[in-house]
């Protein structure tokens, strides 16, 4: 393992976006620091940084783009004991997508915030209080009114009790104003707005928005262009929430 004595304000500076994002691709961890550094000497502090075990990486097998995120040790470095990353080896594709989608949407102004899962895991009885954790909390506001939305990202199938259950945990939930599906694959879309149609009232399921991107495996999702449905209309995300800012 390469020698790092000690985190010192330079790594500070380039770990601290992740305590956020958990993972991230090098050019968005590079712009979210502080004093953007010069991309080569950025690239050489990553390297020593998983030299030391303090980062693992990543190479993206469809868009061949470099993440990286906190491993154990790191996350032990930086003193931190809730476990903030949760990153999984099983599960990082889908923790990507659910970071960079969640970015988008601060980053194009349609939200005000935004909290991954992780981050409510980490507050105090979230869990007990409100009974359901999504991938994503997103909070905004629209016409001065602000409002909740719970975002779920779906690149696989769940059982048809499990995604009914979820949303009937959502339909009884006052915490969350809305709940999004993204889907990786039209046929998912159309099984949980069947499902998901049957099993709730017609008012709770004006709550629920469905909205597909086909390439989402392999390229960045453009927000503006999405489709989808939301309250039994073929709309598109950018008719929800506005135009870019």
């Amino acid at each position: 393992m390469a020698q790092i004595n000690h985190l010192n304000t330079i790594h500070l500076n380039y770990l601290n976006p992740l305590l956020k994002w958990r993972v991230m691709n090098l050019e968005s961890l590079r712009q979210e620091c502080t004093n953007v550094p010069n991309y080569f000497n950025f690239c050489k502090i990553i390297r020593s940084l998983e030299k030391a075990k303090i980062l693992e990486g990543y190479r993206h097998p469809f868009n061949r783009k470099k993440y990286v995120y906190l491993s154990s040790f790191g996350e032990g470095q930086l003193s931190l004991t809730e476990n903030p990353s949760s990153v999984s080896k099983e599960t990082l594709i889908h923790d990507i997508k659910v970071s960079e989608i969640g970015k988008s949407f601060v980053d194009i102004g349609w939200m005000n915030n935004i909290q991954l899962e992780h981050e409510l895991h980490n507050k105090r009885n979230f869990r007990v209080t409100y009974k359901i954790i999504p991938d994503a909390l997103l909070e905004g506001t629209k016409k001065g009114v602000s409002y909740k939305v719970a975002l779920e990202v779906e690149l696989s199938r769940k059982s048809n009790p499990r995604i009914l259950e979820k949303a009937r945990q959502y339909s009884a939930s006052t915490y969350y104003n809305y709940v999004m599906y993204i889907f990786s694959k039209r046929n998912y879309m159309e099984k949980y707005i069947e499902i998901i149609k049957s099993g709730v009232s017609s008012e709770d399921f004006n709550r629920f928005m469905f909205f597909i991107d086909e390439t989402m495996s392999a390229d960045p999702t453009n927000l503006s262009e999405m489709q989808g449905f939301f309250k039994d209309k073929s709309v598109k995300l950018s008719e929800v929430f506005g135009p870019v800012k």
